[in-house]
């Protein structure tokens, strides 16, 4: 499931939106981003960590991420990985019609199991795009306001408009 906001701009009216979740695709994203880990895509230090030990798993929610420096926003996966509390758990948990041992891996995690069955490892640090400073998760009021990507404006009130989908 995913949400968000449509946004029109106070300024220049500009109409833009921000939108978070994966929604039904979750476990193909999931898929894609562990192979993309292991094969390097997230630098050295990630793949390492994603083989060090059995059943490592990522955070590919996405999320909306801000930065305090200048302003910029952007929606992007979490990324950061977990490994698990207790491997045996998870060997034996099922997914579909199969356990993760006969699956051979997990085929995907959500945050409710990084909650419930994982520590975390290492978090993933956002970089701002503009100012390359630390970027923060950003908070449900900051989603509710945010400025326009165009002018830096703020967002129309009486317009913004949210939504569920997926």
């Amino acid at each position: 499931m995913g949400s968000g906001y449509k946004f029109k701009c106070s300024k220049c009216r500009n109409q833009y939106s921000v939108s978070t979740g994966t929604g039904f695709i979750f476990p193909d994203i999931y898929t894609d981003m562990v192979s993309d880990i292991k094969e390097g895509k997230y630098g050295d230090e990630w793949k390492e960590l994603m083989l060090s030990e059995e059943f490592v798993a990522v955070d590919a929610e996405r999320n909306l991420y801000v930065c305090k420096e200048c302003g910029y926003w952007t929606v992007d996966s979490d990324l950061s990985l977990y490994a698990p509390n207790d491997p045996d758990l998870i060997r034996n948990k099922q997914y579909g019609i199969k356990t993760v041992e006969e699956w051979g891996e997990v085929p995907y995690v959500m945050g409710g199991d990084l909650r419930d069955d994982y520590h975390l490892l290492k978090k993933w640090i956002h970089k701002c795009e503009k100012c390359g400073s630390v970027m923060h998760k950003g908070t449900e009021e900051e989603k509710e306001n945010l400025p326009c990507p165009k002018c830096g404006g703020k967002p129309k009130t009486e317009s913004t408009m949210y939504f569920m989908w997926d």
